[in-house]
């Protein structure tokens, strides 16, 4: 509105007789009020301020009221002839007071409701907060919690704009919209857990009561229930596509309000949001960096240790040697007198019946050598176990050196670790154990035989004797000797694997003594194979899926179809598994053999709600062992993805690890689980890991974005990275061709056009940023730390949402299975036919040689999953030994 202005023309004679006022108004225009608000009072305002709180407003609005009352009893006092103009002059600073006063109060009137909206919204939001944290909730309480943020995020829509507190409403606003979409999420997930288990209980109460039935109308009953079963089945169908379809048009009913919200407060949103992300680089950059300078410091005390146990170990072997040594030339010296002692008495005269009878000589000790006391394991690792093994059998490393089968009996049954247990079951299986020998000459047939281990090995393995009544656990404490042979068998087990406490080595030494004295000792050192993990460009054996009923029905069907072609089999498991992939870590261990490498199936289980993730046999590996690592923890919402298995995977052999490189996801505050990554880094052959920054995926998993997909060439590969920017040019150059109508993300709560989807700003910019600060230094670090060139690395188109999901269906998050990739159908733009996005992951893979099965996920997407998520494979172990793929003492 203009400035209303007044002019006063005072025409005043020379004595004071004639005084006159004139306003001259100006027509108003429509304004809005805040601007209204400011003209009025920053033009007449005593002190030249602007209010700007509340309190001010009502301090400004005492002082007009104090003013007005002053100009009042002023005006009571009858005015002079002469000073008719102070009248004038007093009536119209009386009324723009009240003018003034009004406009201030108008104002207060406003900021008290934006204050009362404010408040009320804080109620709501903490009561949301409340029921989420409430143990085991349920749909109905996600869908209370949902119900309270969206009335906090319409309470703080009603502030006026013009409010002080307008811009921490939007700011506040933003926040609870998050959190209004883990709540949806949430609730999305329970409500498809209940209505499966209802589903199952309907299906069997009909079963029971069928079974009532007479027995001579059993076949007919059985069609007509059949006929039930398919018509129930098919309005199931119905009934839950017809609820989809609701929910489909909800959620594009919010997209729209949600999109008209985005396009008005676009600009103000991004200065903030160029701000904020500014900041939180800051804030990650100083995080990585004080994480890097921790690991480091880890790293270092951890070599060290490594260093000092290794010059202790060699100290104590050197003393051994330096004791033998003694103790053969004692024996020696021993011998010498006994020989100088029968030539004396030889030379003596035979003494008379009367003389004093000789004293019988002390029994002879026999000394020791390699060849009369052999203790040695399978040092050389080629299956057997002679003189051969006795070159280099006090020093083990991961390339030689005798080595020990991991075998928790317990099965992770058991609430004591098995190494914490006292007492030693004889072993089931002989094939699980290690052996040494133990063997020497007939002159050690009248002495004692002890097998010892160092103190830090001895509760991590047990040592069992084959003898007559089978195998025998063994006292390696020293205290109870071996049953006699002189040609001792033994077997060895580790109870578990090295770890962060323990570095998975043993110093076993063999001991022959004569009535207590020590005769001959041999030490040999023996170590546990270390667990790996298969990549995925390894062959497949065994691919898991849970069934979820209907929903997933078609997708079970899809996958069948696709890797029972390749020669691996579909296992599909009944239970409250969806995520099959952060269920278990599927690994491996060897050993050698006479004719080949013996390989056992170890696999890691999750320790996330472990009553729900019982451990997942195989059905190509029935004999699969199954341990646990670590404690579970308790993360917050946001994070209580970041412990899946899917957030820890690892390459294909590269330069400098030919078994591979571990790598996983961190987000910053809560990383993978730090009890794995030290259990990894313990194993010293896929190690050590390399950590991918996952802050801004909703999953906080690093599958979501990297890939390794084997090629037709035998050993070569190429790495699948999500690319944001190749999903934004993707649909820039179908609009660029006249397809901006054309529908993508078919049939999900996402659909939209090629056209509407560039014209949100705010999405296309946020993919963009992603992009830039995020994935283009990720491709960097992992050029850098998997020695990678640009040829081996393709870029597939994805998008994502604001919280971090997969926009439409992730191609990234597939499933490579024996030459095949099986990857989620992301419901791309059809042009003539034929689906635009399916088609170019297919062009990109095409040098690669790659065969693609596309699968109907339609179900995990709307979860924020996909293929690989929701399934498991088995994997066959490498072929050739690891010991033979590591340099010399590695």
């Amino acid at each position: 509105m203009r400035w209303v202005r007044y002019i006063a023309i005072a025409i005043v004679n020379g004595f004071g007789v004639v005084i006159g006022i004139i306003w001259v108004a100006v027509p108003t225009t429509v304004a809005q009020p805040s601007l209204n608000y400011q003209l009025a009072l920053s033009g007449r305002q005593p002190d030249g301020e602007t209010p700007q709180s509340l309190s001010e407003l009502y301090k400004l609005r005492d002082r007009l009221k104090v003013q007005l009352d002053n100009l009042a009893k002023t005006s009571d006092s009858a005015p002079f002839p002469g000073e008719l103009w102070k009248s004038a002059i007093n009536r119209q600073q009386s009324q723009t007071l009240t003018q003034q006063l009004q406009n201030v109060q108008s104002q207060i009137q406003i900021e008290e409701r934006a204050k009362y909206n404010w408040d009320d919204a804080a109620k709501l939001a903490a009561q949301a907060v409340l029921i989420g944290r409430t143990s085991n909730p349920s749909s109905a309480t996600w869908e209370e919690s949902q119900r309270l943020w969206q009335l906090a995020i319409n309470t703080l829509r009603l502030i006026p704009h013009d409010s002080f507190l307008a811009d921490r409403a939007i700011d506040k606003t933003i926040e609870y919209q998050g959190n209004l979409s883990v709540a949806t999420y949430e609730m999305q997930v329970a409500r498809s857990v209940e209505k499966i288990r209802a589903e199952e209980e309907e299906i069997r109460e009909r079963a029971r009561k069928e079974q009532e039935k007479k027995e001579f109308a059993r076949r007919e009953i059985e069609r007509k229930e059949q006929e039930k079963k398919d018509r129930a089945r098919k309005e199931l169908e119905r009934q839950e596509f017809e609820k989809q379809e609701l929910a489909r048009k909800e959620l594009e009913r919010q997209e729209l309000a949600r999109k008209e919200l985005e396009r008005q407060e676009l600009e103000r949103q991004e200065l903030a949001r160029k701000e904020l992300e500014r900041q939180e680089l800051e804030r990650q950059e100083l995080a990585r960096k004080e994480l890097e300078r921790q690991e480091l410091a880890r790293q270092e005390l951890a070599r060290q240790e490594l260093e000092r146990q290794e010059l202790a170990r060699q100290e104590l072997a050197r003393q051994e040697l330096e004791r033998q040594e003694l103790a053969r030339q004692e024996l020696a010296r021993q011998e010498l007198e006994r020989q100088e002692l029968e030539r004396n008495q030889q030379a003596t005269p035979q003494p008379t019946p009367e003389s004093t009878a000789t004293p019988t000589p002390a029994p002879v000790t026999p000394a020791a050598s390699p060849s009369n006391f052999f203790f040695a394991g399978d040092t050389n690792r080629d299956g057997q176990i002679n003189q051969q093994d006795e070159a280099g059998k006090e020093q083990w490393s991961l390339s030689t050196g005798a080595l020990i089968s991991f075998n928790d009996r317990n099965n992770d049954r058991g609430k004591i670790p098995t190494w914490k247990q006292t007492k030693v079951m004889v072993p089931r299986r002989a094939a699980m154990l290690s052996q040494v020998n133990l063997t020497m000459s007939e002159s050690f047939k009248t002495s004692q035989l002890f097998i010892t281990a160092d103190s830090i090995a001895s509760p991590h393995i047990s040592v069992f004797q084959k003898t007559g009544d089978g195998w025998q656990p063994v006292d390696i404490s020293g205290a109870k000797p071996l049953v006699f042979s002189t040609n001792i068998v033994l077997g060895v087990e580790a109870k578990q694997f090295a770890d962060r406490n323990w570095n998975g080595t043993v110093n076993l030494k063999a001991t022959a003594q004569n009535n207590g004295q020590e005769i001959a000792s041999t030490t040999i050192q023996m170590g546990v194979s270390p667990w790996m993990i298969a990549p995925n460009t390894a062959p497949v054996t065994e691919v898991q899926v849970s069934d979820r009923g209907a929903v997933n029905s078609e997708f079970i069907s899809q996958l069948k179809q696709a890797v029972e072609p390749t020669g691996a089999k579909v296992k599909i498991l009944q239970g409250d598994r969806t995520w099959m992939q952060d269920t278990q870590k599927n690994g491996y261990v060897q050993l050698p053999e006479k004719s080949e490498i013996r390989q056992f199936n170890v696999a890691l289980k999750s320790n996330s709600e472990p009553e729900k993730n019982p451990p997942v046999k195989s059905t190509q590996n029935p004999d699969l062992k199954v341990v646990k690592i670590g404690n579970p923890r308790s993360l917050d919402p946001v994070s209580q993805w970041s412990d899946g298995y899917g957030n820890l995977q690892v390459t294909p052999p590269i330069p400098g690890h030919p078994m591979g490189r571990v790598y996983y996801g961190n987000s910053g505050n809560a990383s993978f689980n730090p009890e794995v990554l030290d259990f990894i880094q313990a194993q010293r052959i896929q190690g050590p890991p390399v950590d991918i920054d996952t802050s801004w995926l909703l999953t906080r998993q690093v599958d979501e974005i990297i890939n390794f997909i084997p090629t037709q060439t035998p050993g070569q590969y190429v790495m699948a990275i999500a690319s944001p920017e190749a999903g934004v040019k993707l649909l820039e150059e179908l609009e660029g061709r006249g397809y901006g109508d054309v529908t993508l993300n078919r049939g999900l709560s996402t659909e939209t056009t090629v056209s509407a989807a560039l014209k949100n700003r705010a999405l296309i910019q946020h993919n963009l940023y992603l992009q830039n600060q995020k994935l283009n230094p990720i491709i960097e670090k992992l050029k850098r730390e998997f020695l990678l060139g640009d040829d081996q690395i393709i870029q597939v188109p994805v998008m994502f949402g604001y919280s971090g999901y997969a926009w439409w269906p992730n191609m990234v998050n597939s499933v490579p299975v024996n030459g095949k990739l099986l990857v989620s159908n992301p419901r791309g733009p059809m042009i003539d036919g034929v689906d635009y996005t399916q088609e170019r992951l297919r062009q990109l893979l095409l040098p690669a040689g790659v065969s693609v099965s596309f699968l109907d996920d339609r179900y995990y997407q709307e979860l924020k999953g996909n293929v690989q998520s929701a399934t498991n494979t088995v994997r066959k172990p490498e072929e050739r030994p690891f010991w033979q793929s590591l340099p010399n003492n590695y």
